[in-house]
Protein backbone atom coordinates (compact mmCIF):
# COMPACT_ATOMS: atom_id res chain seq x y z
CA UNK A 1 0.00 0.00 0.00
CA UNK A 2 1.11 3.35 -1.25
CA UNK A 3 1.16 6.47 1.39
CA UNK A 4 -1.14 8.34 0.07
CA UNK A 5 -3.78 4.89 0.16
CA UNK A 6 -2.23 4.62 4.06
CA UNK A 7 -3.17 8.14 4.56
CA UNK A 8 -6.52 7.67 2.94
CA UNK A 9 -7.41 4.57 5.20
CA UNK A 10 -6.46 6.10 8.21
CA UNK A 11 -8.89 9.02 7.79
CA UNK A 12 -11.77 7.28 6.56
CA UNK A 13 -10.87 4.52 9.77
CA UNK A 14 -10.88 7.70 11.88
CA UNK A 15 -13.80 9.54 10.86
CA UNK A 16 -16.09 6.36 10.83
CA UNK A 17 -15.22 5.92 14.93
CA UNK A 18 -16.13 9.29 15.08
CA UNK A 19 -19.46 9.13 13.83
CA UNK A 20 -20.36 6.16 15.51
CA UNK A 21 -19.23 7.30 18.89
CA UNK A 22 -20.87 10.36 18.74
CA UNK A 23 -24.16 8.66 17.36
CA UNK A 24 -26.60 10.31 19.95
CA UNK A 25 -25.30 13.98 20.04
CA UNK A 26 -27.84 16.61 19.95
CA UNK A 27 -27.25 19.96 18.30
CA UNK A 28 -30.68 21.53 19.16
CA UNK A 29 -30.97 22.37 22.78
CA UNK A 30 -34.87 21.26 23.65
CA UNK A 31 -35.52 19.67 20.69
CA UNK A 32 -34.23 16.26 19.87
CA UNK A 33 -32.96 14.39 16.65
CA UNK A 34 -33.58 10.51 15.35
CA UNK A 35 -30.06 9.09 16.06
CA UNK A 36 -29.77 6.68 18.56
CA UNK A 37 -26.32 4.84 20.21
CA UNK A 38 -24.94 1.75 18.04
CA UNK A 39 -25.62 -1.63 20.43
CA UNK A 40 -23.54 -1.88 23.65
CA UNK A 41 -22.17 1.86 22.98
CA UNK A 42 -22.55 4.15 26.24
CA UNK A 43 -22.64 8.01 27.13
CA UNK A 44 -22.91 9.82 29.92
CA UNK A 45 -24.79 13.01 29.29
CA UNK A 46 -24.96 15.47 32.24
CA UNK A 47 -27.48 17.98 31.81
CA UNK A 48 -28.29 21.62 33.10
CA UNK A 49 -31.17 24.12 32.19
CA UNK A 50 -31.10 27.63 33.89
CA UNK A 51 -34.86 29.15 34.60
CA UNK A 52 -34.68 32.43 35.39
CA UNK A 53 -36.78 35.74 35.81
CA UNK A 54 -40.71 36.09 36.80
CA UNK A 55 -42.47 38.97 37.93
CA UNK A 56 -41.42 38.00 40.95
CA UNK A 57 -37.53 37.11 41.72
CA UNK A 58 -37.29 33.64 40.68
CA UNK A 59 -34.32 31.33 39.55
CA UNK A 60 -34.07 27.57 39.04
CA UNK A 61 -31.76 25.45 38.05
CA UNK A 62 -32.36 21.84 36.77
CA UNK A 63 -29.60 19.29 36.62
CA UNK A 64 -29.86 15.92 35.23
CA UNK A 65 -27.18 12.90 35.55
CA UNK A 66 -27.65 10.65 32.51
CA UNK A 67 -26.76 7.02 31.43
CA UNK A 68 -27.13 6.67 27.91
CA UNK A 69 -26.81 2.72 26.42
CA UNK A 70 -27.66 1.32 22.61
CA UNK A 71 -29.86 -1.95 23.28
CA UNK A 72 -30.42 -3.04 20.02
CA UNK A 73 -30.45 -2.06 16.23
CA UNK A 74 -32.03 1.29 16.56
CA UNK A 75 -33.15 1.22 20.38
CA UNK A 76 -32.34 2.95 22.90
CA UNK A 77 -32.30 3.49 26.81
CA UNK A 78 -31.23 5.95 29.03
CA UNK A 79 -31.91 6.45 32.67
CA UNK A 80 -31.59 9.94 34.51
CA UNK A 81 -31.07 11.31 38.36
CA UNK A 82 -33.28 14.58 38.22
CA UNK A 83 -32.33 17.47 41.23
CA UNK A 84 -33.51 21.40 41.29
CA UNK A 85 -32.04 24.53 42.89
CA UNK A 86 -34.78 27.06 43.14
CA UNK A 87 -34.44 30.55 44.43
CA UNK A 88 -37.72 32.92 44.88
CA UNK A 89 -39.68 35.50 46.70
CA UNK A 90 -42.55 34.40 48.51
CA UNK A 91 -44.86 36.13 50.87
CA UNK A 92 -45.41 34.69 54.01
CA UNK A 93 -48.47 35.35 55.39
CA UNK A 94 -48.81 38.33 58.17
CA UNK A 95 -45.44 39.35 56.91
CA UNK A 96 -45.12 43.18 55.93
CA UNK A 97 -42.68 41.91 53.08
CA UNK A 98 -41.57 39.08 50.90
CA UNK A 99 -39.05 36.39 51.74
CA UNK A 100 -36.25 34.88 49.75
CA UNK A 101 -36.22 30.89 49.67
CA UNK A 102 -33.60 28.67 48.26
CA UNK A 103 -34.20 25.20 48.28
CA UNK A 104 -32.24 21.79 46.31
CA UNK A 105 -34.69 18.75 45.95
CA UNK A 106 -34.09 15.16 44.49
CA UNK A 107 -37.22 15.65 42.10
CA UNK A 108 -37.64 12.04 40.26
CA UNK A 109 -35.77 9.41 38.58
CA UNK A 110 -36.49 8.62 34.54
CA UNK A 111 -36.84 5.78 32.40
CA UNK A 112 -36.46 6.74 28.14
CA UNK A 113 -36.70 4.78 25.87
CA UNK A 114 -35.81 6.05 21.83
CA UNK A 115 -36.87 4.34 18.42
CA UNK A 116 -35.02 4.81 15.24
CA UNK A 117 -37.47 4.40 12.54
CA UNK A 118 -35.59 6.06 9.63
CA UNK A 119 -31.90 7.85 8.90
CA UNK A 120 -31.57 11.37 8.08
CA UNK A 121 -29.08 11.08 5.16
CA UNK A 122 -30.04 7.47 3.76
CA UNK A 123 -33.66 7.83 3.78
CA UNK A 124 -36.71 10.62 2.38
CA UNK A 125 -36.04 12.02 6.55
CA UNK A 126 -35.26 11.01 9.94
CA UNK A 127 -37.69 10.13 12.26
CA UNK A 128 -38.19 8.60 15.56
CA UNK A 129 -40.54 8.18 18.64
CA UNK A 130 -38.72 8.53 22.27
CA UNK A 131 -40.99 7.99 25.33
CA UNK A 132 -40.20 8.34 29.01
CA UNK A 133 -41.42 7.96 32.13
CA UNK A 134 -40.55 9.50 35.49
CA UNK A 135 -41.36 8.80 39.12
CA UNK A 136 -39.95 10.98 42.26
CA UNK A 137 -41.33 11.44 46.01
CA UNK A 138 -43.68 14.08 44.90
CA UNK A 139 -44.71 13.55 41.44
CA UNK A 140 -45.06 10.84 38.08
CA UNK A 141 -45.13 12.06 34.88
CA UNK A 142 -44.60 10.77 31.38
CA UNK A 143 -43.28 12.60 27.66
CA UNK A 144 -44.00 11.38 24.51
CA UNK A 145 -42.12 12.75 21.17
CA UNK A 146 -42.76 12.23 17.04
CA UNK A 147 -39.12 13.16 16.20
CA UNK A 148 -38.17 14.09 12.87
CA UNK A 149 -35.18 15.30 11.11
CA UNK A 150 -33.44 16.02 7.84
CA UNK A 151 -29.97 16.71 6.77
CA UNK A 152 -29.01 18.56 3.28
CA UNK A 153 -25.49 18.89 3.42
CA UNK A 154 -24.03 22.05 5.94
CA UNK A 155 -28.11 22.46 6.83
CA UNK A 156 -30.01 20.27 9.33
CA UNK A 157 -33.46 20.50 9.90
CA UNK A 158 -35.86 18.82 13.05
CA UNK A 159 -39.09 19.07 14.54
CA UNK A 160 -40.36 17.38 17.22
CA UNK A 161 -44.11 16.76 18.40
CA UNK A 162 -44.00 16.57 22.58
CA UNK A 163 -46.74 16.13 24.61
CA UNK A 164 -46.68 15.42 28.43
CA UNK A 165 -48.01 15.01 31.27
CA UNK A 166 -47.29 15.56 34.94
CA UNK A 167 -49.33 14.66 38.82
CA UNK A 168 -48.30 16.36 41.37
CA UNK A 169 -48.21 14.06 44.86
CA UNK A 170 -48.88 16.88 47.57
CA UNK A 171 -52.20 17.18 49.55
CA UNK A 172 -54.34 18.25 46.75
CA UNK A 173 -52.71 16.15 44.02
CA UNK A 174 -53.09 17.33 40.63
CA UNK A 175 -52.56 16.57 36.89
CA UNK A 176 -51.34 18.99 34.68
CA UNK A 177 -51.09 18.02 30.63
CA UNK A 178 -48.62 19.91 28.68
CA UNK A 179 -48.22 19.55 24.68
CA UNK A 180 -46.32 21.35 21.76
CA UNK A 181 -43.56 21.59 19.41
CA UNK A 182 -40.44 22.55 18.70
CA UNK A 183 -38.41 23.78 15.07
CA UNK A 184 -35.08 24.36 14.35
CA UNK A 185 -32.33 24.97 11.84
CA UNK A 186 -28.86 24.67 12.03
CA UNK A 187 -25.62 24.93 9.58
CA UNK A 188 -22.39 23.41 10.05
CA UNK A 189 -19.87 26.22 9.96
CA UNK A 190 -17.21 23.07 10.36
CA UNK A 191 -18.06 19.46 10.43
CA UNK A 192 -17.75 20.31 14.20
CA UNK A 193 -19.39 23.02 15.33
CA UNK A 194 -23.09 24.13 13.93
CA UNK A 195 -24.56 27.30 14.75
CA UNK A 196 -28.74 27.45 14.71
CA UNK A 197 -31.95 29.02 15.83
CA UNK A 198 -34.87 26.97 17.79
CA UNK A 199 -38.21 27.92 18.65
CA UNK A 200 -40.31 25.79 20.92
CA UNK A 201 -44.14 26.43 21.67
CA UNK A 202 -45.51 25.06 25.21
CA UNK A 203 -49.44 24.31 25.86
CA UNK A 204 -50.84 24.11 29.13
CA UNK A 205 -54.09 22.49 30.56
CA UNK A 206 -55.45 21.25 33.87
CA UNK A 207 -58.61 22.72 33.17
CA UNK A 208 -58.95 23.95 29.79
CA UNK A 209 -56.11 25.60 27.72
CA UNK A 210 -54.24 27.61 30.64
CA UNK A 211 -51.28 29.17 28.91
CA UNK A 212 -49.88 29.08 25.34
CA UNK A 213 -45.87 30.38 25.21
CA UNK A 214 -43.36 30.57 22.35
CA UNK A 215 -40.13 30.66 23.35
CA UNK A 216 -37.09 31.06 20.62
CA UNK A 217 -33.47 31.55 20.49
CA UNK A 218 -30.26 30.50 19.70
CA UNK A 219 -28.49 27.55 19.84
CA UNK A 220 -24.29 26.54 19.51
CA UNK A 221 -22.69 22.99 19.17
CA UNK A 222 -19.12 21.17 19.58
CA UNK A 223 -18.20 17.83 19.05
CA UNK A 224 -15.25 16.13 18.49
CA UNK A 225 -14.20 12.39 19.80
CA UNK A 226 -13.97 12.60 23.51
CA UNK A 227 -17.28 14.74 24.02
CA UNK A 228 -19.87 16.79 22.82
CA UNK A 229 -21.97 19.95 24.14
CA UNK A 230 -24.89 21.97 23.26
CA UNK A 231 -26.02 25.38 24.50
CA UNK A 232 -28.98 26.86 23.76
CA UNK A 233 -30.78 30.14 25.44
CA UNK A 234 -34.16 30.78 24.72
CA UNK A 235 -35.75 34.27 25.98
CA UNK A 236 -39.90 33.84 25.88
CA UNK A 237 -41.43 36.08 22.79
CA UNK A 238 -45.01 35.78 23.63
CA UNK A 239 -47.41 34.31 25.75
CA UNK A 240 -50.15 33.82 23.22
CA UNK A 241 -52.97 32.73 26.27
CA UNK A 242 -51.74 33.30 29.94
CA UNK A 243 -49.93 36.32 30.12
CA UNK A 244 -49.51 38.05 33.47
CA UNK A 245 -51.59 41.26 33.93
CA UNK A 246 -49.68 43.93 32.94
CA UNK A 247 -47.37 41.86 30.27
CA UNK A 248 -47.50 40.42 27.13
CA UNK A 249 -45.04 37.61 28.75
CA UNK A 250 -46.54 34.77 31.35
CA UNK A 251 -44.62 35.85 34.31
CA UNK A 252 -45.93 33.87 36.91
CA UNK A 253 -45.26 30.03 35.96
CA UNK A 254 -42.82 30.38 33.05
CA UNK A 255 -39.66 32.57 33.11
CA UNK A 256 -38.35 35.58 30.76
CA UNK A 257 -35.29 33.37 29.45
CA UNK A 258 -34.78 29.38 29.31
CA UNK A 259 -31.33 28.08 28.81
CA UNK A 260 -29.83 24.66 28.72
CA UNK A 261 -26.54 23.20 28.51
CA UNK A 262 -26.06 19.12 27.42
CA UNK A 263 -22.66 17.47 27.47
CA UNK A 264 -22.33 13.76 26.01
CA UNK A 265 -19.18 11.94 27.01
CA UNK A 266 -18.83 8.33 24.84
CA UNK A 267 -18.01 5.92 27.51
Amino acid sequence: MNRAALIFATLLVSSTGSASALASERHFGFGYESAVLNPGLAELTPWTTARVGRADYFSRFETRLGFQLGLLRNLQAALFWNVSTTAEDIQIPGAALKSRLSTTDFQSISGQLKYKLSDPTADAFGSALLLEGQAGPMLLGYEGRLIIDKQLGSLLLAFNLVASGVEQLDLQSHFTGSFGATAAAGYFLTPNLLMGLEARNENGSSAGLDRSLLYLGPTLAYASTRFWLTLAVQPQIVAFKGASAGHHLDLDQNEYVQARLLLGFPL
